[in-house]
């Protein structure tokens, strides 16, 4: 049953969309009242939204995430058979002891669909997506830990879950087994940076970290306090260039009250390894940030929509956008009479960008009230009826004023005070 069942799994592989993604996922629903079909019906539901995350995270890092949850959660996993082709499932059960239906699925997951649905909600941008980042560890000097001891595996894990904390996309630990297995193999340990910045592209990445861990001395502190350090080295290059974007050194110490024996020495080296790692990661994260945007490839893009205002109107507001350095690569996407959508890439959060242009806009006296609109799109509403602006306009050209008018709009209008606005 289980060749069967292999054949026919790898036959229908040759037959799935190009743009088709398999996943292996489980999941599981209480049971209550002794209902097992309501229990399963849920539990096939959060199997499905399982298997949709999956597509999701291969193309998002986890900070993204996490900060468009909300949005990612009501717009892809509450409509996830949507974005699954078909699915099998292959075992499920009930589970007696937790009272709890148990279902385990192969899904093919349609990629496509879920990029071009983050795309919309200007989530994934062809411009900005995350950067890809590979870790490599090399001995470089006689007192670095061998790549093999267990203080170097756990360092690595918390390398790669530090920077998928920072945005970055990182590599599965089955490939990065494969990536030090061939290391290791081919003897490229020994070899120049280039040699390694070669491998990185051969796996798609945009920034190599090559990192090595050095053992520190023991100290006896005050009394019989011990000293236990470890030193941590990250060498950062770009993939594409080769250039080096920073490097970055981190000693970290623990201190324990009595002279340590071999194995607490290696525990103490652990933790103080930890340490050093996400102070360095910390540190090469401000780096490769100020590297990209100098580059000018960093920054969260947004979709700026204006409707309902004047060709002069209109011209006004590019003009403003255009000239504020907080903005860049302002695009025009589409033009037609009363609409105007823009791109704009800044590291300015949505919540303070509308409220930022809001502000500006009503200082040019260009009104404006805002519509709630999901994703990373901002909708402005011209709350002026279009004769009224043009009668304003031909009243300024001539140099008169106009008087206020005796009804007010209906269209609540947002207002921003006078604050001091940060990044």
């Amino acid at each position: 049953m289980k060749l069967l069942l292999a054949f026919v799994t790898a036959a229908s592989l040759f037959c799935l969309p190009l743009h088709a993604e398999e996943v292996i996922v489980n999941a599981s629903a209480k049971i209550y009242n002794s209902d097992t079909i309501h229990a399963r019906d849920q539990a096939l539901k959060n199997v499905l939204v399982e298997a949709v995350k999956k597509g999701v995270g291969s193309l998002l890092d986890t900070k993204t995430t996490n900060i468009n949850y909300e949005v990612i959660k009501s717009q892809i996993y509450s409509a996830s058979t949507k974005f699954i082709l078909d699915y099998e499932v292959l075992s499920e059960q009930q589970n007696f002891d937790n009272n709890l239906y148990e279902i385990i699925i192969t899904a093919n997951i349609n990629a496509e669909k879920i990029r071009q649905k983050l795309k919309t909600l200007r989530i994934l941008q062809d411009k900005m997506e995350n950067k890809r980042l590979m870790v490599l560890y090399r001995s470089r000097v006689p007192e670095a830990v061998p790549r093999e001891n267990e203080i170097v595996a756990t360092a690595l894990a918390t390398v790669q879950e530090s920077f998928a904390e920072q945005s970055f996309r990182t590599f599965s630990e089955q490939t990065m087994i494969q990536v030090h297995s061939s290391l290791e193999k081919e003897d490229i340990v020994a070899r120049t940076v280039d040699t390694l910045i070669a491998l990185a592209l051969n796996y798609n990445a945009d920034i190599l970290v090559i990192m090595g861990i050095n053992t520190g001395q023991r100290d006896k502190q005050q009394g019989t306090l011990n000293k236990v350090s470890a030193a941590v080295h990250f060498s950062v290059y770009d993939a594409a260039t080769g250039q080096q974007i920073t490097e970055t050194n981190v000693e970290a110490y623990e201190i324990s009250p009595k002279n340590p024996s071999d194995l607490e020495k290696i525990n103490l080296m652990g933790k103080a390894a930890e340490h050093a790692v996400i102070e360095n990661v910390r540190r090469s994260t401000e780096q490769i940030t100020r590297f990209y945007q100098e580059m000018g490839v960093l920054g969260q893009g947004y979709s700026i929509i204006f409707s309902g205002y004047s060709p002069w109107r209109e011209s006004l507001i590019i003009d403003y956008l255009e000239n504020t350095t907080d903005f860049r690569n302002l695009a025009e996407l589409k033009n037609t009479f009363g609409y105007l959508e823009l791109e704009l890439f800044t590291l300015k959060r949505k919540s303070i960008l509308r409220r930022r242009i809001t502000s500006d806009l009503l200082e040019q006296k260009i009104e404006v009230a805002t519509k709630s609109i999901a994703g990373n799109n901002l909708y402005f509403i011209n709350p002026n009826p279009m004769e009224e602006e043009e009668e304003e306009e031909e009243e300024e050209e001539e140099g008169g004023e106009k008087l206020p008018a005796d009804n007010s709009s209906e269209t609540s209008v947002e207002t921003t005070t006078e604050e001091t606005l940060s990044q």
